[in-house]
């Protein structure tokens, strides 16, 4: 094993060596490197920072679409719009019934630290 450890150690230099470069130029471009890895890791924090609540919102409401949508007591006309605290229930149903069941799927979606508006409107006709 250390017969191949030396081996891989003398190539490296021996290719080092022959491509004409100097330790100097090789410290320098590790070190430019290392400072790119950095900075390519600081810049992807701050777009997942950035991009955190919108990512919460998209959850929000496509788990509250999706436990409408599963409901065959529930039209399809229904639009859930989520913000960061919680979603909002727009659209029209025919029943009173149908608003209240499409609140109660909302809430028992989520949990209890986000808020449901219900803002559907009964339309009987």
């Amino acid at each position: 094993m250390k017969n191949q450890t030396l081996c891989a150690a003398i190539f490296v230099m021996a290719a080092v060596a022959i491509a004409g470069c100097s330790q100097e130029t090789i410290d320098s471009a590790t070190k430019d490197a290392q400072q790119n890895a950095k900075m390519v890791a600081r810049e992807a924090h701050r777009a997942e920072q950035k991009l955190r609540p919108d990512l919460k919102k998209l959850g929000l409401g496509a788990r509250v679409t999706a436990a409408i949508q599963a409901n065959q007591n529930l039209p399809h006309t229904i639009r859930v719009d989520a913000g960061t605290g919680g979603v909002f229930l727009r659209g029209t149903v025919k029943t009173e019934a149908q608003k209240a069941l499409a609140g109660r799927i909302a809430r028992d979606t989520l949990s209890s630290e986000y808020t449901v508006q219900n803002d559907l409107k009964v339309d009987g006709s």
